[in-house]
Order: C-alpha cells, then sequence, then structure tokens
C-alpha cells in the first residue's frame, strides 16, 4: 500500500491496520453499509501486504457478498481479481485461475480493457507455476493481442517477456527469436535504448544457438553500436565480447582479439572486475601474455 506514492513500510502498514481495525469496531455497531465495506477492503488490502492470507480473504469475502447482493458487478469483479492474486501468492495457482476467470467474464461483459489484461497476465502466470504450457501460451497470446489492440505497450512486452520464457523452457528456437523482433519492435517504438540493446543482443544469441555465426555478429554490432551511442558501458562491454566470441567461432581470430581488447580498455577504465577476469582469460586463450594485457 502507497501513501502520497510513498511505499509504506511493515511497520507503519501495521499500525495503519490497527487504525483501521478501530475504525471497522466503531462501524460494526451499525449496519454494514458502504463505508463499513470501503474501511474493510482496506483491512483486507494490508492484511494481504502482511501476508495474513486467511484472514485477508475471509475480509474480501465479505466484501463480495455485500457487492452480490447489490449486483454490483464492477466491484464483484474487483474482488475476484484481488482473491486471484491472493491465491496466487499463496501457490494456490488453481484456485487463482477460478478467480481470475470469473473476474474476466465479468470485465468483458463490462468491456473493461484494463482489468481483462490483468486478469489475462494472472491467468497466465498461474498456468506457468503448474507447468501448463500450453495453456498459458494460449492466455498470453490472448493477452499480447488484447494489449496490441489497445496500444498497452507496457503489458504488451510483459506478455512478450513470459512468453519468451515458455518457449525457452521448451527450447523452440525459431518461435523465441520472432518473439524478440516483436519485442526489439516495441521498444524502437517507445525509445527504449536498454530495451533496443538487449533484443538485438538476444537475437544474436538466437543466432548463435543455430550456428548462423555471420548474422549472429550483425545482431551483436547493431547492440554495440546502441550502446555505444547512449553510452551505456557495461552494455558496451558485453557487446564487444558476444561480437568476439562470435568472431572466434568464425575463426577470425585477429578480429575477435580487437573486440575483446576493446571491451579490456573500457573494463580497467571502469574497473569491472568480473568482465576484467572473463577477458584476460580469453585473450589468454588467444595466445596473449601478461605483458601484452598490461
Amino acid at each position: 500500500m502507497t501513501i502520497n506514492n510513498v511505499e509504506l513500510t511493515r511497520e507503519e502498514l501495521e499500525k495503519l491496520l490497527e487504525h483501521k481495525l478501530a475504525n471497522i469496531k466503531d462501524l460494526d455497531k451499525n449496519e454494514k453499509d458502504s463505508n463499513y465495506i470501503k474501511e474493510l477492503s482496506d483491512v483486507a488490502l494490508i492484511q494481504l501486504q502482511l501476508e495474513e492470507y486467511s484472514k485477508s480473504e475471509e475480509n474480501y469475502l465479505v466484501c463480495l457478498t455485500y457487492f452480490t447482493k447489490l449486483d454490483d458487478k464492477l466491484g464483484q469483479a474487483a474482488v475476484y481479481g484481488v482473491l486471484g492474486t491472493l491465491n496466487y501468492k499463496k501457490n494456490e495457482f488453481l484456485k487463482s485461475i477460478g478467480f481470475y476467470e470469473k473476474a474476466f467474464g465479468i470485465n468483458k461483459k463490462m468491456n473493461q480493457i484494463q482489468e481483462q489484461i490483468t486478469c489475462l497476465k494472472g491467468i497466465g502466470n498461474s498456468y506457468i507455476k503448474l507447468h501448463k504450457w500450453d495453456d498459458a501460451c494460449n492466455t498470453l497470446l490472448n493477452c499480447s493481442t488484447l494489449c496490441s489492440d489497445n496500444d498497452d505497450i507496457y503489458n504488451l512486452l510483459d506478455c512478450l517477456g513470459n512468453l519468451i520464457y515458455i518457449y525457452e523452457i521448451n527450447e523452440e528456437w525459431d518461435i523465441i527469436f520472432e518473439l524478440y523482433k516483436k519485442s526489439l519492435k516495441v521498444f524502437k517504438e517507445i525509445k527504449d535504448a536498454k530495451g533496443v540493446i538487449t533484443s538485438y543482443f538476444n537475437l544474436g544469441i538466437i543466432e548463435k544457438k543455430k550456428d548462423k555465426l555471420e548474422e549472429a555478429v550483425r545482431y551483436f554490432k547493431k547492440g554495440t553500436n546502441i550502446a555505444i551511442e547512449s553510452n551505456y558501458v557495461e552494455s558496451i562491454i558485453r557487446g564487444l565480447s558476444y561480437v568476439g566470441e562470435a568472431l572466434f567461432y568464425l575463426r577470425r581470430r585477429r578480429e575477435a582479439k580487437d573486440q575483446f581488447l576493446k571491451a579490456l580498455r573500457i573494463a580497467n577504465k571502469i574497473k569491472a572486475d568480473n568482465a576484467i577476469i572473463q577477458l584476460n582469460v580469453l585473450l589468454k586463450s588467444l595466445g596473449l601474455s601478461n605483458d601484452e594485457l598490461s
């Protein structure tokens, strides 16, 4: 929970909960009206954040009963969605899916786009936890389509990231390659240089896995050039190392050595110790002496 965009500490949450429970006690003497339900939903949210899941769920179910009696569909959908999140946190993934599906059904009828996206992401993530890859993919593909149709770029990137995770587990590299290309397009649209760099590097890694080394070099160089333009030093080191490694496998040892040396000079300048160690090992394997490296 946040107040004025400031995240509360556990101690602050506990104090706020104590205050809210006192309010509830006073309101409980009267009929359970909208004010009572508002306080109770706040209590349930705080309990959820404090991982008091049973108490939180019990209070949310009281809220659900209230909204059901009023035939408040959006209120019901909101509670179902939170119960989906709550059960996900409890590792009760099937229950989580059930609640998210109820929320999604209502939100679809009410044309609540953002809420539909949230539900589909929750369902997809639960299927991932259950290792139900096909169900997860179908759900996340539907979610990504909904995101694309409504220009929700950041949720689209989340969906693509989860799809990539699934296909990586199943080693479906051609599909992953296409997903990285979609991610690259989105990152370019929002002018996210780090996202563009990472996408190019990932495309290069996939091409390298498929022994398409010339293509790998091309993607690695594109990512490295953007890193240079953006002055992202760690990404420059990584990119030069990727290029050097691919050139090494192409038996272009002199070019590979030049890339590794460039990376080493930058690593020494910013004192990137891990990179320095790795690059020294690589360059020694290419025949450079300690004197040449110093």
